[in-house]
C-alpha cells in the first residue's frame, strides 16, 4: 500500500512521529464520536532537513528584499551553506555572513538540539559535503532500500567523501547553544515541558495527563512562553477541528474544547518528544554523500529529496507528497501534490515557519 511522505523540519518530524505512534489511542478514545478521526494518513514516510535555525514568515523575505535589494519576484532559490546565505535570481547570486540573518531566527529554534533531524527515516542536509552534493542520512530500512533503487536506477549518484568533523562540529555548536538557551530560560524562572520530561518516558502516564488538558493549557505552557514550533500537529490532532492556524502560523483555539480530550497537547512535540520511545525501530544509520543525476535548478545542493520523491510517486511507493511552496512573495506553506512535474516548482528551502504537519490533512 503506498504511503504518504511529508518533508519537514526536525521538529516537524517529531510531531509527525507522535501522531504515528498515537493514532491507536486517538482512534480508540474516539471511534464513537467521529468515523472519520483521526485525520492524518495511517502510513507516512518522513524526511527531515537539516535545520539550525528558523525564521518567521516575514522575515527572511523582508531581508532579501531590504537589505540585500532584490525584488522578491526575482528571486527563484535561497540557500545556506558553509555559513553563507545566498539569494537566487536568473541574472544574479547574491550573499551574506549567515551571521547576519541569524538575528531573524526565532528564539525557541535556540533550544533545539536537533540538527539532523533524528526521528526521520531519511535525513538531508548540505553540511559535510561538496558543493552540489548532499549529506544522507538513512535510518529505517525502508530508507536504505528506496535509497538503493534510486542508485540501481542510475538517478542519484553515491560517494563516501563525508566530512563527519564537519557535521559532528555543526552538532556540538547547536548542543552547546542549545543548553546555553535552555539554562537561560530556566533562570529566569520558564518552564520547558520538552526539556524537563525529557527523562520521563513514561508515555501511558502522558496520555492519561493529556487527556485532562484542553487547548487553553497549550496556550499557557507552549504558546504564550514562545516555545511553538508553528508546525500544526495540535491543528491536525484536534478531532473537531477547534483549532486555526493563521497566516503568522500560530494556532488559536476558536471554540470549547471537548470534554476528556487533550489530543493537541498530547501531539505537540514541545510538550514531550519521546525520543528513545519514537526511536526505538530505528536501524543503524547509514551516511553517504549523494546527488542527482539531473538536479532541478531550483533544488538545495544534491537536489536529492526532489529525486527521492519523484521516483516513489512515479513508482506507486509515495500516493502523495507533502512538501512546501512559496508565492511570489515568498510566503511559504504546505503543498500536496501527487504530480512529478509539481515538485521542480516546490523545491528548495524556504526558511519559513509552515504548518507542514497540518498538510497531513489533506493528504489522507
Amino acid at each position: 500500500m503506498a504511503q504518504v511522505v511529508i518533508v519537514g523540519n526536525p521538529c516537524e518530524i517529531n510531531g509527525v512521529k507522535k501522531i504515528l505512534a498515537l493514532t491507536k489511542e486517538l482512534k480508540e478514545f474516539y471511534k464513537d464520536r467521529d468515523a472519520d478521526y483521526p485525520h492524518w494518513p495511517n502510513r507516512i514516510f518522513t524526511i527531515a532537513v537539516f535545520c539550525k535555525e528558523n525564521f518567521s514568515p516575514k522575515s527572511i523575505p523582508s531581508y532579501v528584499e531590504k537589505d540585500m535589494g532584490l525584488p522578491l519576484e526575482e528571486v527563484n532559490k535561497m540557500n545556506i551553506s558553509s555559513g553563507v546565505f545566498y539569494a537566487y535570481t536568473d541574472k544574479e547570486v547574491r550573499s551574506r555572513k549567515i551571521k547576519d540573518i541569524s538575528k531573524y531566527a526565532r528564539g525557541n529554534c535556540r533550544q533545539c538540539s536537533d540538527f539532523t533531524g533524528d526521528f526521520a527515516d531519511i535525513s538531508v542536509g548540505s553540511v559535510g559535503t561538496q558543493a552540489g552534493w548532499s549529506t544522507v542520512i538513512l535510518r529505517t530500512k525502508e530508507a536504505k532500500d528506496l535509497f538503493k533503487k534510486l542508485i540501481d536506477q542510475d538517478l542519484i549518484e553515491v560517494s563516501t567523501n563525508v566530512q563527519m568533523e564537519e557535521i559532528n562540529k555543526v552538532i556540538d555548536l547547536n548542543n552547546k547553544q542549545a543548553k546555553k538557551s535552555i539554562k537561560l530560560a530556566q533562570d529566569k524562572g520558564f518552564k520547558l515541558p520538552f526539556v524537563d520530561l525529557e527523562k520521563d518516558e513514561n508515555l501511558e502516564g502522558f496520555i492519561e495527563k493529556s487527556h485532562k488538558k484542553k487547548f487553553m493549557d497549550l496556550e499557557q505552557e507552549i504558546l504564550q512562553p514562545g516555545l511553538c514550533v508553528a508546525c500544526g500537529t495540535c491543528a491536525l490532532a484536534c478531532p473537531c477541528y477547534n483549532i486555526e492556524i493563521l497566516e503568522d502560523g500560530r494556532p488559536y483555539g476558536i471554540s470549547s474544547c471537548l470534554p476528556n480530550c487533550g489530543c493537541c497537547y498530547m501531539s505537540c512535540p514541545r510538550t514531550h518528544s519521546f525520543k528513545s520511545i519514537l526511536l526505538k525501530d530505528s536501524e543503524e544509520p547509514e551516511i553517504v554523500a549523494a546527488r542527482a543525476k539531473n538536479p532541478s535548478s531550483h533544488s538545495q545542493d544534491g537536489g536529492v529529496i526532489t529525486a527521492l520523491i519523484t521516483y516513489g510517486l512515479k513508482n506507486d511507493i509515495f500516493s502523495k507528497a507533502v512538501v512546501a511552496r512559496a508565492d511570489s512573495k515568498w510566503r511559504a506553506y504546505p503543498f500536496i501534490t501527487n504530480d512529478p512535474s509539481f515538485l521542480k516548482r516546490a523545491a528548495g528551502s524556504k526558511y519559513s515557519i509552515i504548518p507542514q504537519v497540518y498538510g497531513l490533512k489533506f493528504g489522507r
